[in-house]
Parts: structure tokens; C-alpha cells; sequence
């Protein structure tokens, strides 16, 4: 591939070339609004909101085909997240997690595949890709510790996802992902956060958990979607590359956050009088033309998106490189930042009756400006890697 740009095609379409599975419809939504107050007040998702997504059956897009679930396209991931995030942040983040790791877990043994999913297709698995915890090699499998942070939606796990490392003296780690059962998980509640506080990313702590081999994969071979596993499914989204994939991800939940936002917005500024001046806040010009600049980056960050996920489904399908990774991460993570920039536009301009907790302009901003936080989202070291691509660089140390 040359140092010139890619283009992604039909990156919104299923694989029959229709519009996307859209699972969470208004009945659902409402369910999702209906708790999403409960949700930030007890810091994790209420019963009633997981049950809606399992009901709509939105658990289990990724799930594979062979272990009972529906093989579906990123594209129908990104719309549903899009779709959970316009009724509430914290349930669209969740449902992001479980229908990411479930879409990772496709690349992982058949073997742990049944085990997770061979009694309930909709069995959740929240986790923690970050090579944070230990693994010590022992007949039959690993010996596993540590603590891993940022664990959303842990309490309704029964399987979980967890990055680790082998240490060796004088050696590079060698990266391992391994799946645990929740018996052999312990959730530590303290998930006290600024943004996404419904989510319950609490930490899980593991303490000499045994893992046979079945349920490890080398990480490498998992992040870059080369894993011997990941071919033996009807569709390709399991040889997708994980960390551009993940980009897209989060991106799909800020879209839907943004997109909310900014309808709140619209609304409150419509209708509010600036309590000195007396004049309807509508008719000053500053704010239609915030409005305008804001709505046209979430605009701009939804086609970025769909743009993005045609780049994936070409690296699935085999025309992978460096240079294509770096560009679809870079492009997923701009998405993010795209609606982080349109919602503190306008949050700025809202006023002091937008800050008070229970109104959905604020709550989006925080979620937002979390969502942007995650690793993925890192706009330097992505730049980077992208930028180096441009001027027909290898993209670098940075994780592809």
C-alpha cells in the first residue's frame, strides 16, 4: 500500500448489502430511559436494563454463528450501540463491551466458545484487555493474579476477558488473554467516576486462578485477528484487527452520546430566556452557529465512522496492513474526539441551568468526555502511528 489514503465502502450495510440489524427499538429505548437514573445513582446497570438488551436480543450480534449467535457485522454493532445511547449512556457502553468481547471470543477455542456460550448464547462476559495481570505456566494451563480495572458491567458477568503478561528474567513479556469463570473472579465496587456511572467498571481481582490452556489465547495472534480460530466461521468479522476494531466501538457509543446531546441541547436553547438580557437565548447568532459547528462534527464523525468500518471489513476479507490499521484506528479515535469537541461546544454555552444533575445535556458531556478517555481514544500516539503511515513511515512501536 502506498502512503496515500484508503477509502472504506458500504461500511453502513450488513453483508447482504442491506440496512443494519437494528435491534433496540423505541419499546426497548423506553425500558433503557426508565432505568438510566437508577443506573447512575447505584453506579452499575439495574436488572431491568440488562434483561431489555438480552430480550432484544442485542447480546448477541457478535456471538458466533457455530456457538449459537447471530455472526452479525460491526455495522450492525455500531448501530445498535448508536441506537442504546440515544436512551441512556450507560446501558449503550455496557451493551458495547459485551457485544466486543463476545465478537473477541470468536477468535478463541471452540472449546471455551461452547463452554461460554454451548447453555445461554447470551451469557455476558465483561473484562479488561490490559495486560495487567500475571500468568505463571503449570500443568494443564496458567496459574493467573492480579487486578484489572475499568471492568464494565463485572456484576452481571459469569465469564470474564482478562489481559495478562508472562514474565520471564531477561525477556520480553509474552502477552496472554484468558478467559475466567465468575467463581474464580472477586468484583471490587469502587466505581466512582465522572462520566459512565452506570456502567459498574468495577475492579475484578483474581488470586491464583487456574485457566487450562483452552481458555487462553496468545494476545498477539487475538489482536491482530490472525488467530487459528478466528477463519472457522461462516462470516470474516472474527479476523477483524481487535484495536482498530475497538476504536470503532467506542466511537459508536460517542455518536449516539453526541447525537443525544446535542438534540438536548437544541431543545433548551430553543426555548430559554437569558434571565439578564430578557431576549430569547434562540435569537443570538453565537449559538446557531455552535450548533451548526457542533452538529456538523457529529455528522462528520458518523461518516468517518461508516467510512471506518468499510477499512475493516477489507482487512478482514484479507487486504490487511499496517498502513490500513493505523488509518482506521486513527479515523475511530477522531470520531470520538469529533463528539467530544461538538458537546463541549455546546454544554459552554448552555448555561448554568444545563449543570445540575437530571439533565441530559450534562450527563452526555460527562459520558462523553469518559468515553474519550479510553485508550483506543488517544489521539497522540494514533496520530502518530497514522501520520507516519502518510509519509510512507512503518507506523511504529504503537499497537496496531
Amino acid at each position: 500500500m502506498s502512503a496515500t489514503d484508503v477509502s472504506g465502502s458500504a461500511g453502513s450495510n450488513g453483508s447482504n448489502g442491506s440496512g443494519p440489524d437494528l435491534r433496540i427499538d423505541e419499546l426497548t429505548g423506553a425500558v433503557l430511559t426508565e432505568h438510566a437514573a437508577w443506573n447512575e445513582e447505584h453506579r452499575r446497570l439495574a436488572e431491568g436494563a440488562m434483561t431489555a438488551l438480552r430480550d432484544a436480543g442485542a447480546l448477541r450480534l457478535l456471538v458466533p454463528e457455530r456457538a449459537g449467535g447471530d455472526e452479525r457485522e460491526f455495522a450492525d454493532m455500531v448501530a445498535n450501540v448508536r441506537e442504546a445511547a440515544l436512551y441512556d449512556g450507560a446501558a449503550a457502553w455496557v451493551l458495547m463491551v459485551l457485544v466486543g468481547h463476545s465478537w473477541m471470543l470468536g477468535s478463541m477455542t471452540e472449546e471455551l466458545q461452547d463452554e461460554v456460550y454451548g447453555v445461554d448464547p447470551d451469557a455476558i462476559v465483561p473484562g479488561s484487555l490490559a495486560p495487567v495481570g500475571s500468568a505463571t505456566e503449570c500443568d494443564g494451563g496458567w496459574l493467573v493474579d492480579g487486578r484489572w480495572p475499568f471492568t464494565s458491567g463485572a456484576v452481571w458477568g459469569k465469564w470474564f476477558l482478562l489481559g495478562s503478561q508472562v514474565l520471564a528474567e531477561g525477556k520480553r513479556p509474552r502477552l496472554l488473554h484468558v478467559v475466567i469463570p465468575r467463581e474464580d473472579i472477586e468484583v471490587d465496587d469502587n466505581w466512582y467516576a465522572i462520566g459512565l456511572r452506570g456502567t459498574g467498571s468495577c475492579d475484578v481481582v483474581a488470586d491464583g486462578a487456574f485457566v487450562p490452556t483452552h481458555r487462553t489465547v496468545d494476545s498477539g495472534d487475538l489482536l491482530g485477528g490472525r488467530s487459528p480460530w478466528s477463519s472457522r466461521h461462516r462470516t470474516t468479522v472474527y479476523r477483524t484487527p481487535v484495536l482498530p476494531g475497538l476504536a470503532v466501538h467506542v466511537a459508536a457509543a460517542a455518536l449516539g452520546l453526541a447525537r443525544a446531546g446535542l438534540d438536548d441541547a437544541a431543545d433548551r436553547l430553543g426555548t430559554q430566556d437569558d434571565r439578564y438580557m430578557g431576549s430569547p437565548k434562540s435569537k443570538r447568532p453565537g449559538l446557531h452557529m455552535r450548533l451548526a459547528e457542533s452538529n456538523t462534527e457529529v455528522r462528520s464523525a458518523e461518516l468517518l465512522i461508516d467510512d471506518t468500518l468499510g477499512l475493516l471489513r477489507q482487512a478482514a476479507d484479507g487486504a490487511d496492513s499496517k498502513q490500513l490499521r493505523a488509518q482506521a484506528k486513527y479515523q475511530g479515535s477522531y470520531a470520538i474526539e469529533l463528539c467530544r469537541r461538538a458537546l463541549d461546544r455546546v454544554t459552554t454555552a448552555a448555561g448554568g441551568r444545563a449543570v445540575f444533575d437530571g439533565s441530559r445535556l450534562q450527563q452526555t458531556f460527562r459520558d462523553v468526555t469518559m468515553a474519550s478517555q479510553h485508550q483506543v481514544a488517544d489521539l497522540d500516539t494514533v496520530g502518530e502511528a497514522y501520520g507516519r503511515t502518510r509519509l510512507g513511515m512503518d507506523p511504529g512501536a504503537h499497537p496496531l
